[in-house]
């Protein structure tokens, strides 16, 4: 299962989306995230005062095709990893990679715990044993989840009002992180046009939605 692996290619923001991602090998009785408007608040560490605040336009489709996103990325990305997937009492899903690097091993833990028809929580920790001499950046993160009602006049599904009122959707997202996981394997044969035209169109798209906002007065 690649949650890791995609976790890192993904914003700070989109670790909880991507946390999602794991239930693919739950099998049937995991529940499906409730339909609707969620507002995922995240920090890097615990008890931060600092959070990203995002909104999410949810349905059982999209969240289908971010687990499908996640399952699609290559073996090659986790030969090196150890994964193990399970559930505890107390809470939903805990899942734990080890990872094999040149210098250092990697172990990452993350945890689901909560109601999916209402509010949950995904904590996530990472240690390095031994400590590289490159320190790594700080990927620990607590997410809140809470469903705050129908999706508002506006927003589809798998919408997303970013920081700063930027909106963008998961389609979107993904497929630009599959063409990057494109680029990694084969290289300079990627046509990294279509990525750069995919990236204008995004930044296109957010600052007509900015300049919007500002003519509005919002």
């Amino acid at each position: 299962m690649p949650l890791p692996t995609s976790c890192r290619r993904l914003p700070m923001f989109l670790l909880p989306l991507a946390a999602l991602a794991t239930h693919a090998l739950a099998g049937p009785t995991f529940p499906e995230r409730k339909a609707g408007l969620w507002e995922m608040r995240s920090t890097q560490k615990a008890g931060a005062k600092d959070s990203i605040v995002v909104q999410q336009c949810a349905d059982p489709a999209t969240d289908k095709a971010l687990q499908e996103y996640g399952l699609s990325q290559p073996k090659m990305n986790r030969k090196f990893c150890k994964e193990e997937m399970r559930n505890e009492a107390g809470k939903m899903l805990v899942h734990t990679e080890v990872c094999k690097q040149s210098e250092t091993t990697m172990t990452r833990r993350i945890v689901m715990s909560g109601d999916f028809n209402a509010a949950y929580r995904v904590e996530s920790h990472t240690v390095y044993e031994p400590k590289p001499k490159t320190p790594p950046p700080d990927d620990d993160m607590v997410a809140e989840m809470r469903w705050l009602g129908a999706c508002p006049t506006g927003m589809k599904a798998g919408d997303m009002m970013l920081p700063g009122g930027m909106k963008t959707n998961i389609a979107d997202l993904t497929a630009m992180g599959a063409m990057a996981g494109k680029v990694m394997r084969n290289g300079t044969k990627v046509d990294l046009e279509a990525m750069k035209r995919m990236a204008e169109q995004m930044n296109k798209q957010m600052g007509q939605q900015q300049v919007q906002q500002r003519a509005s007065g919002k």
